[in-house]
């Protein structure tokens, strides 16, 4: 029997065993370190303990920030943290290098990540031409990278003829303004003054166009899940109750948002938030379910780890069925939690 089925074979057996635990043992609060980030991906994991949603499943939750995902790997793997939100290249690298578990689609970015190019690169010629003959700037790598190719071959350009500039996020957004790329990718809320200039830049794609799925997942790690799958499961339902009040109330989900900003440091205003949770897809726990049920999960996993493998950070796309089959238990239990 393979590693993955015997993990996922496992997880089930675990879950199982533990939701027929004492309620005794159930009403021990259980401590749990939370990974993210200090930007909007975050909030819903930040809204879930505002609200109280992992107390009331018994979970003493402390959030820690890091500045990205794959800065968190390394303490992950070695129990600095158990759950929360990494982003999809590292969840794949977490996955391949210890056994990190996806337990559902936190969010989809298909229209949050754009690719946007300036209105003078535009003049008398056609996005296909811009991406042939000027410099392209986004993130090595990254799901901003899997857009981009995507994107490339919308328009019927060959991903490997284009002059990309290797860019962090920030950079990305200066240089667009300041005319060193031509063209660029961006998600939300940081490109709201370039999506807004419409005197000057031009969205000309974005996943959703260009037919490629980009999802961020939660995670738990293995260690984790198999000490408490009980606990690992009431933290995926905890965090789709706050996913599914940003999804349900907007306008509250706002209120929160604007708390949010100030408290982890982020620039931002209710323009900015309501434009934000315009494009960030937040889905609900029956969402994420039935997605790691048809193999939708796994299929936009599977063409982030395609960008790995063409740019030779892996060899080959890791086990991702295993990966999902591995989390399946967990949302699963988290779901017979709501009946």
């Amino acid at each position: 029997m393979k590693l993955a089925t015997k993990m996922a074979a496992l997880a089930a057996a675990l879950v199982a065993c533990a939701i027929t635990a004492t309620p005794a043992a159930a009403q021990e609060p259980v401590r749990m370190v939370l990974m993210s980030q200090a930007n909007e991906a975050g909030f819903p994991l930040w809204l879930a303990n505002k609200l109280g949603y992992f107390k009331e499943r018994g979970i003493d939750a402390k959030i820690q920030y890091f500045p990205n995902g794959g800065a968190a790997l390394a303490s992950g793997a070695s129990g600095d943290w158990q759950a929360g939100w990494i982003g999809a290249p590292p969840a794949i690298t977490g996955w391949a290098k210890f056994g990190l578990i996806p337990v559902g689609t936190m969010m989809k970015e298909d229209r949050n990540i754009k690719l946007i190019m300036r209105k003078d690169a535009l003049k008398g010629s056609s996005p296909k031409d811009v991406l042939q003959t000027k410099p392209i700037g986004t993130v090595p790598n990254s799901t901003w990278s899997q857009v981009l190719f995507a994107c490339a071959k919308h328009f019927g350009v060959d991903p490997a003829r284009m002059k990309i500039v290797p860019l962090e996020p920030p950079v990305t957004r200066q240089s667009l303004h300041s005319g060193q790329v031509a063209s660029g990718t961006t998600d939300s809320s940081p490109d709201y003054d370039l999506v807004n200039d419409k005197a000057n830049f031009e969205v000309v794609c974005d996943g959703k166009v260009a037919g490629t799925s980009v999802v961020d997942p939660y995670i738990v790690t293995r260690a984790f899940a198999q000490a408490h799958p009980d606990v690992a499961a009431k933290f995926v339902d905890a965090v789709y109750r706050a996913n599914e009040l940003v999804q349900s109330n907007r306008d509250q989900a706002v209120k929160y948002l604007l708390e949010y900003y100030k408290d982890v440091g982020i620039d931002g205003n209710e323009t900015k938030a309501r434009y934000t949770l315009g494009y960030r897809d937040f889905q609900t726990l029956d969402q994420a379910l039935a997605d790691m049920r048809d193999g939708a999960t796994q299929k936009a996993l599977t063409e982030t780890a395609e960008v790995f493998v063409a740019g030779g950070a892996y060899d080959k796309v890791p086990d991702l069925k295993g990966a999902v089959a591995a989390g399946l238990p967990l949302i699963e239990a988290a779901k017979k939690l709501r009946r």
